[in-house]
């Protein structure tokens, strides 16, 4: 991903929302990329790629160099366009790419441009879906990866519902138990994204995907020291709010911030 120069709008119109996306296309064909997913915002985008060559660097370069020589000239701006080298994420296993897809289609969703990610028409959710025809610039092979088995029709749908879901990763990782040795299952949560999110590094979005309910971490009865815990563990591990915790506790924001506080110094952060 990347953001606009001091979070400046990198699409001023749909002509710049287009050019872009014929810019990704054309360099994906010179490097070999094949395009996942992707979300064109107001001041950002965010796509998941596969690069088989290894040049994933040499792709981004061109792309938001050409894209950004050609907005300037576009719009009669001068300097940089982007505010630095583009944001990426190894993808490591199919949840990894589970939540990197709920963080990308979700996206405009969570910005409330739209209610649901297939309205979005800056995005390739639909056409993943099958709620819409597919570019041809499009990969949705990766679906039949994701859910083994499946056609390719009803991987779709099974995206499609899971998308649906409250909390999609957790419903993912829900079906791999149905098939798959559960040991896996929780080493997976328990290396990866368990130490990712304890570590507080994923985005909010990511959080909210894999998280509990308020109503399972927390609760106006708990005893002053488990419940300085619980608000540290919906705070850094779930994403939660100081206010979002305050009205489950029935506390005021600043009770709650001052026993986040406290717990934190007892782990000596």
């Amino acid at each position: 991903m990347n953001r606009g120069n001091r979070k400046a709008p990198i699409f001023e119109d749909v002509q710049d929302r287009r050019r872009f996306l014929a810019t990704a296309i054309q360099e994906k064909e010179t490097y070999g990329v094949e395009i996942l997913a992707g979300t064109e915002m107001g001041n950002h985008f965010h796509a998941i790629v596969t690069t088989p060559n290894g040049n994933l660097s040499e792709f981004m370069q061109q792309l938001e160099g050409q894209f950004a020589r050609d907005f300037n000239r576009r719009h009669g701006y001068v300097g940089h366009v982007f505010q630095g080298r583009f944001g990426g994420v190894l993808i490591e296993n199919d949840v990894h790419l589970v939540i990197a897809l709920c963080y990308n289609f979700l996206n405009p969703v969570s910005a409330r441009l739209v209610e649901r990610p297939e309205d979005y028409k800056w995005g390739t959710y639909a056409a993943t879906v099958g709620l819409a025809p597919r570019p041809d610039y499009l990969s949705i092979g990766w679906l039949l990866k994701l859910f083994p088995g499946a056609s390719l029709k009803e991987a779709q749908r099974r995206l499609r519902l899971l998308m649906d879901e409250p909390r999609p990763v957790t419903a993912y990782l829900r079906q791999l138990e149905e098939g798959v040795d559960p040991v896996w299952v929780r080493q997976v949560v328990q290396s990866y994204i368990g130490e990712q999110l304890q570590m507080g590094m994923l985005p909010r979005v990511y959080r909210s995907a894999l998280r509990l309910a308020l109503s399972e971490l927390c609760s106006p009865g708990m005893p002053a020291h488990i419940r300085a815990k619980a608000i540290y563990r919906a705070r850094v591990e779930h994403g939660y709010t100081v206010a979002e915790i305050a009205r489950e506790l029935r506390l005021s924001p600043a009770a709650v911030s001052k026993a986040y506080r406290s717990h934190c110094k007892s782990l000596g952060k």
